[in-house]
Order: C-alpha cells, then sequence, then structure tokens
C-alpha cells in the first residue's frame, strides 16, 4: 500500500516520496525575467527539507508587456545559466524539478498565426528547461494561463475555438515528447472542475486528461480554483474527491493535488486510499521549509 513516504516512480526517475511543493510564487524574481540568487535559496531550503518534488512558479514562454512586473522568463536562452543554477540547487538535496510554462492569456484562439506562435515558443521554452537541466515540465493550464484561455467554454464559446486550443495544447505535448524523450516528465495543470456557470466540468476534464495522456503526458496536476464569493465548504482536502474523479479514469498516471492537505495524517490518508498519488503543498512550505520532517514525526514517533 503507497503512503505519504514511499517512493513514487515518475518519468524514469524515483521520487522518495509523494511530497511536493507546488507553483506558488517565492517572490524572488527579479527584473528582466531572471532567477535570484535568492530565488535558488529558497527552493533549495525546501528541497534540503526533504520534499521529493518541487514544480516551479510560472515562467513565460513569450515575453510579457513592458507593464508587467515580476515574472520569470524561459522565452530566451540567456535565462538558462541562472535557471540551471535552480535547477542544480534542487538536485543537490535530491529532489526532482519540474518547470512550470505559461504565457500571458491574451491570445486571440481564432487566429492561426498567433496559435502557432504560441506552439513554438512552448516548444522553444521546453527545450531550454531541459538544457538548464530540468527533469521535465508542467504546462499551465488552470485559470489566469493562456491554455485555459483557450480550452475553457467559459472563455471560448464556440466549441472550433476550443478545439484548436486542446489541439495546440496535444501538439505541444505530442513534439516535446518526440524531441526530449520518454524520460523527461511532461505534466500538465488542469482545474478538476471550475464551478462556475459554463466552466470546464469534471467530465470535460476528464475527458481532456485522457487526450493529453495519450499524447505523452505523464503527470496531471489537478486544481480548484474556486472565485471567493462562492459558497462552497473549503474544508481540508475538499478538492480531493474531484482530483480522484480524475484518477479514476487514469488509475496509472500519477495525479497531484492541492487543498489545504497541511496536517501529515490527512495527507498521508489521501495516498492511503488511493484518491491521489502526489500532495501538493505550498503555503505550509513556504512557513515551514522542515514540514516534511515534522510530518514524519507524526506518522512514524519513536517508539511507536
Amino acid at each position: 500500500m503507497a503512503h505519504l513516504f514511499s517512493p513514487l516512480t515518475l518519468g524514469g526517475r524515483e521520487l522518495p516520496n509523494r511530497i511536493a511543493m507546488s507553483l506558488a510564487r517565492s517572490g524572488f524574481s527579479i527584473g528582466g525575467g531572471f532567477v535570484s540568487e535568492e530565488m535558488c535559496e529558497y527552493y533549495a531550503r525546501r528541497a534540503r527539507g526533504g520534499v521529493g518534488l518541487i514544480i516551479s512558479e510560472p515562467f513565460l514562454v513569450c515575453s510579457p508587456a513592458e507593464r508587467q512586473g515580476g515574472h520569470l522568463g524561459a522565452y530566451a536562452d540567456a535565462f538558462v545559466p541562472a535557471l540551471h543554477r535552480l535547477t542544480d540547487a534542487v538536485h543537490v538535496h535530491g529532489a526532482s524539478f519540474l518547470l512550470t510554462l505559461d504565457a500571458p492569456p491574451d491570445h486571440d484562439a481564432s487566429s492561426a498565426p498567433v496559435v502557432r506562435a504560441l506552439r513554438e515558443a512552448f516548444l522553444q521554452a521546453a527545450w531550454r528547461s531541459l538544457s538548464a537541466g530540468c527533469d521535465g515540465i508542467v504546462l499551465n493550464a488552470a485559470p489566469g494561463s493562456a491554455l485555459h484561455t483557450l480550452i475553457s467554454p467559459r472563455m471560448q464559446v464556440l466549441a472550433e475555438r476550443r478545439d484548436n486550443g486542446l489541439r495546440l495544447a496535444i501538439e505541444i505535448v505530442e513534439t516535446t515528447r518526440r524531441w526530449l524523450g520518454k524520460r523527461f516528465i511532461v505534466g500538465v495543470r488542469l482545474p478538476a472542475e471550475e464551478l462556475t456557470t459554463g466552466g470546464l466540468t469534471l467530465q470535460d476534464t476528464r475527458v481532456l486528461a485522457k487526450r493529453l495522456v495519450a499524447a505523452g503526458v505523464t503527470l496531471i496536476d489537478a486544481t480548484v480554483e474556486a472565485d471567493e464569493s462562492l459558497a462552497i465548504a473549503r474544508f481540508p482536502g475538499w478538492c480531493v474527491p474531484l482530483a480522484n474523479g480524475i484518477k479514476r479514469v487514469l488509475p496509472d498516471v500519477p495525479i497531484a493535488c492541492a487543498g489545504d492537505l497541511g496536517e501529515p495524517l490527512l495527507a498521508d490518508s489521501v495516498v492511503r486510499d488511493s484518491s491521489i498519488d502526489l500532495v501538493l503543498l505550498d503555503q505550509h512550505l513556504h512557513l515551514n521549509p522542515d514540514w516534511v520532517q515534522h510530518a514524519y514525526a507524526i506518522l512514524y514517533p519513536k517508539g511507536a
């Protein structure tokens, strides 16, 4: 039976546990989109604390408008050396590192040249992530991203445009897999359900996830980003049943999920009952880099 501290094979790599740092922003980016030394230390500290997998905060695959500051970039070769230092800082402590690739959500799905340019931008960024020593990438298709804008029925009323968006994501995955090999991890961050009128339903996401896995995706990060005004109960683990809805149709693909899983007994239980495969933490690791050791001490007290 799997548990929070059992290993997990992902893309030919063995993660030492089922604990992953999610893509929350560190606050240490510097001007021009470059990785700072402070950011390297921030990530390294969480890896040193025992996290098995780190999923980075978003790195843009195309240059943003000048008004957007504080971004991180993967849209030029000049970013690779500093990114390599970040990857090395994580690897030295035994954690794997995935780069989250994103783009601003202001792309016209009806424009074939725009979609082609976005495809090339993602593919070139994937190449740069490999050059920087990353173990893989995560394509961000959560709300607020370009890919989400292209696949969500709430954002694209016309089915033809949504098909264009899905086709774009599939082409990025297939080409990345073909060029960078089977050991390179390709994940995707998808909304398990949008919980809003006209948004993606769980069944929609299950269909999307199956098509993306068929194209070569090896990790699903199932997220639920509900508006604060929405009257729903946000109890610890509230997102897990939706993530498990995806896992039920993709039992052999690792499913990661957040959702206030910072209580070690709860985090362990959702892995033990096969609801999900990876527990994503952001705020808990931000506040306590040694959360992994804290969890181990609670789950396996001395003398127990």
